[in-house]
């Protein structure tokens, strides 16, 4: 009997902590001011707004070097300034566009006819040195041969005796340096007063990988 009286006590005791709704356990508790965590990353809240906002870590791509002489200068100036760094080479390639244009000209009497018919129909165009003689290029370069076909059709329906052309250009190589270690703004300021000796050449940040 006297454990059944000792047991109703505790039962008591514990229905009325519940419904007066005691803080039970409160040491255990955590202070979200003192700890902020991402629950599904377990990250610190401040760390991945510094990744968020690109301040964590930056690199630095310089390029592209037209010339192998400009690309390796530029190599040389990183090792000689304790930069670290890697090298990138992407491969030419071949790109083929598609001229819509009017002429060669026999005479200069038939091209300046030709020019005020484009004026007429407000039709831009400019002069292109070919090897059979100047020829007056409409339009920008089409990517597509159908566009261009297409183009001609419509300039013919004007009158014009436009013709197409496929040209082909090599791209590249093209040359790149991508800078890992660039943490000061004093690192910085050291490439960006750099003269890299390449009209093509340009700093840009990126994100490091």
């Amino acid at each position: 009997m006297k454990w059944i009286f000792f047991g109703l006590v505790v039962l008591n005791a514990v229905l009325y902590l519940w419904v007066t709704n005691y803080p039970v356990g409160s040491s255990l508790e955590f202070s979200e001011e003192k700890l902020e965590l991402n629950p599904k990353s377990m990250e610190l809240v401040h760390e991945r707004s510094m990744v968020d906002s690109g301040s964590a870590h930056e690199c630095m791509r310089i390029g592209p070097f037209s010339t192998a002489d400009t690309y390796s200068r530029a190599s040389r100036f990183l090792i000689n300034e304790g930069f670290g760094f890697t090298r990138k080479v992407f491969s030419e390639r071949e790109e083929r566009k598609f001229r819509v244009y009017l002429g060669p000209f026999l005479t200069q009497a038939a091209r300046e006819t030709a020019e005020s018919r484009l004026q007429q129909e407000g039709i831009d165009y400019y002069e292109h040195e070919d090897k059979g003689g100047k020829l007056l290029s409409v339009a920008e370069l089409f990517t597509e041969g159908v566009a261009a076909g297409a183009y001609v059709a419509e300039l013919k329906k004007l009158g014009l005796d436009a013709e197409a052309r496929s040209e082909a250009r090599t791209l590249g190589p093209w040359r790149w340096l991508e800078v890992a270690d660039v943490v000061t703004d004093e690192r910085r300021n050291i490439l960006s007063q750099y003269e890299w000796g390449d009209a093509k050449a340009e700093i840009l940040g990126v994100p490091c990988l």
